[in-house]
């Protein structure tokens, strides 16, 4: 809770989860062992039924709590995303889907949801349901006849040999896949299931120990301060899990194996204390309310400041006690669900109830996302660019912002382009503008996604002018000739940038060899890489100059270059979202200086276009979202990006007429 508070102060406040998952783990392997060994046999369904009860009803609550919070106090433009992860949360799978939107190009800049923190829960769930299964099938494959004393030895050999196989499986995992792909890592359950399992280990040992207690105290002590170290000074750029969650969870190991209760110095006296047994009585309904609690003041609260965290914290617990007492207690003590039928009933009516209510209800009260607009005089960029008398930079939008935002979610022309990662996708389907054997002009568009935000500009004006488009666009890949990999990367980031470098080289050669192909127009996003040659070595000439060359040849083989100037980003300003929530403060809130955004936004293909000697012809889109002044989130009645970056397209077709000026005016292939 203090690190969703005050991440700055608390940046690896983030280990809390894993000191949660061995505490997790200590308990429900003590539980199960117990059972297996009185009577040879785990009752699954009876295990289940009292999880159902333990975990899902507060579960459930919270979940509505952020249903209604969501319709009440979000924008609209949000909602889209939330149900996604409320469904997700539902049906306990959030950690996969937060897992995908991880490696998501298009989802890497989404809002936090009301309920994210739901990932957690959701590998606790997958282990509860999986490791019973584990116990019972290799104590099954190890049965055999023997006294009560062989049946204990039997399951304790067997849960130990398990847990034991389940840590050295996933911990490998864990380091392997953390090393590969950190963001994915962090969320999918295999790289988890070794923590769980080192509390299990725990309850497998003996109830005392000799060594003398103040060492134990000592030990105890030291695990606090492991968790504490790890809390402050692990933070976002942390490989983790990994190796690297060792020490919260050694130190949650150490907590719960050693310590006393001798009055100041036992480390279990202080953990015995009324408060801190009332935080643990507590501890599971804080981490559900906190989060939607804080996720709602940020959007109603600006600033959102220490005092409202303050306030956050003391409703947090007051709903916690309030959970606890009519809802937590009250039915896991309740007998009528202690029969596992009725549970899984419960526990499947809810469910449905729930997806349904949630799936339907955010569709019946949003607005028609599917306006069309004829692009004209003094629309979107034109009122810039051909100085109109109103800019059309407030008031109510001629697009809604809920169908803006949806092209963060379904951008268009899918058929153009390639996912990160990826070099053998087929965008064969990627012809737009003309049909190709009869247009009069052909181009090809090449880039990452925001060369991809450029192609419905380019689709009208094909259609217009008889002209055939090919999309040559590939997510995070900058149209540099050279690898964005360090001689050293490994990974994700290694194949990440061979599968770009591989993409722009086999589609310059591909556009040297096309003679039908008149124009090409290249276009990226700012970009913090370094790019190295074939020595391994990096400097912004190099890079500048292999550009350079590379749209030489294109130039050599009778192409002529447009190089698509970047727009100015708007740092943390989500336009769609921020037009939703300050409808009368459009210029106020949702505009940024000029100076401070058109300064910061250079790029590669900018910069070389600017400053190396080429035949290159520059369009600069920059006087279309912006004035001396400031730089707008709504021109001309159209909103200019669907995130914090990208053209929206609507907003990209208005540059059309001024485009087409441009085009005349450098003799572009006579358009």
């Amino acid at each position: 809770m203090l690190y969703h508070l005050w991440p700055n102060s608390f940046s690896g406040g983030f280990v809390g989860v894993d000191v949660f998952f061995v505490v997790s783990g200590f308990l429900i392997t003590g539980h199960l062992y117990r059972e297996l060994a009185q009577t040879g046999r785990i009752s699954l369904p009876k295990f289940w039924a009292r999880r159902v009860m333990r975990l899902l009803p507060l579960a459930f609550t919270v979940l509505v709590f952020s249903l209604v919070a969501m319709l009440l106090f979000l924008p609209q433009t949000v909602w889209s995303m939330n149900v996604r992860q409320l469904l997700g949360s539902l049906f306990y799978v959030e950690n996969w889907v937060l897992a995908s939107d991880s490696v998501d190009y298009m989802a890497a800049d989404n809002e936090p949801s009301l309920v994210q923190h739901y990932w957690s829960l959701s590998i606790e769930e997958q282990f509860y349901i999986l490791l019973p299964l584990i116990f019972v099938g290799m104590y099954v494959l190890s049965k055999n006849r023997g006294t009560q004393l062989e049946q204990e030895q039997r399951a304790r050999r067997v849960i130990i040999w398990s847990l034991a196989a389940i840590i050295i499986l996933s911990f490998v995992f864990s380091v392997g896949f953390t090393n590969y792909n950190p963001a994915q890592a962090y969320f999918v359950t295999p790289t988890r299931f070794w923590e769980f399992a080192i509390g299990g280990l725990l309850a497998m040992l003996p109830a005392t120990s000799r060594i003398p207690v103040a060492w134990q105290n000592a030990l105890g002590w030291s695990g606090i301060v492991a968790i504490v170290i790890a809390g402050l000074l692990y933070s976002g750029e942390t490989p983790f899990p990994g190796y690297t969650a060792l020490l919260p969870v050694i130190g949650a190991a150490l907590f719960i194996r050693y310590g006393s209760h001798h009055t100041g110095t036992g480390v279990y006296w202080w953990a015995s204390l009324r408060p801190s047994v009332r935080m643990g009585d507590w501890s599971y309904a804080i981490y559900l309310w906190h989060w939607p609690l804080i996720i709602v003041a940020t959007y109603q609260l600006d600033p959102f400041v220490w005092y409202h965290k303050l306030v956050i914290i003391v409703v947090t617990f007051v709903l916690s006690a309030a959970s606890q007492k009519l809802i937590e207690d009250p039915l896991r003590r309740a007998k009528p669900f202690k029969v596992p039928r009725r549970a899984f009933t419960l526990m499947a009516s809810n469910m449905a109830l729930i997806g349904a209510v949630t799936f339907i209800t955010p569709q019946l009260l949003a607005p028609e996302t599917h306006e069309e607009i004829a692009i004209s005089d003094c629309v979107g960029a034109d009122a810039f660019l051909a100085n109109c008398e109103d800019p059309g930079t407030s008031g109510e939008p001629k697009i809604p912002a809920t169908q803006v935002q949806q092209e963060a979610e379904e951008p268009t022309y899918p058929e153009c382009n390639i996912p990160d990662g990826y070099t053998d996708f087929d965008r064969s389907d990627c012809s737009l503008g003309a049909p190709e054997d009869s247009a009069d002009l052909k181009v090809a568009v090449i880039g990452d996604s925001h060369a991809r935000a450029w192609l419905p500009l380019f689709d009208e004006l094909g259609k217009e002018n008889n002209w055939n488009i090919q999309g040559y666009t590939k997510s995070g890949c900058t149209p540099v000739p050279l690898s964005s990999a360090a001689p050293e990367t490994s990974g994700s980031g290694r194949d990440a940038a061979d599968a770009c470098a591989e993409f722009v080289a086999d589609s310059s050669e591909e556009f040297q060899q096309d003679a039908d192909l008149d124009v090409i127009v290249t276009a990226a996003s700012p970009t913090d890489r370094t790019f190295y040659d074939e020595d391994g070595r990096s400097s912004e000439a190099t890079t500048s100059q292999a550009v350079a060359d590379m749209w030489a040849t294109w130039a050599d083989a009778d192409k002529e270059v447009v190089v698509m100037g970047e727009v100015p980003h708007f740092n943390d300003i989500n336009v769609p979202t921020c037009i939703a929530s300050n409808p009368g403060q459009l210029v106020e809130e949702c505009s940024q200086s000029a100076d401070d955004l058109i300064g910061d936004r250079g790029t590669i293909l900018t910069d070389t276009a600017q400053h190396q000697e080429s035949s290159v012809n520059f369009y600069d889109p920059t006087a279309g979202l912006c004035d001396e002044e400031r730089c707008y989130s709504m021109v001309g009645g159209l909103i200019t990006r669907y995130d914090h970056h990208h053209l929206s397209s609507d907003f990209a077709r208005s540059y059309s007429a001024d485009f087409m000026r441009f085009l005349k005016e450098h003799e572009v292939s006579n358009a």
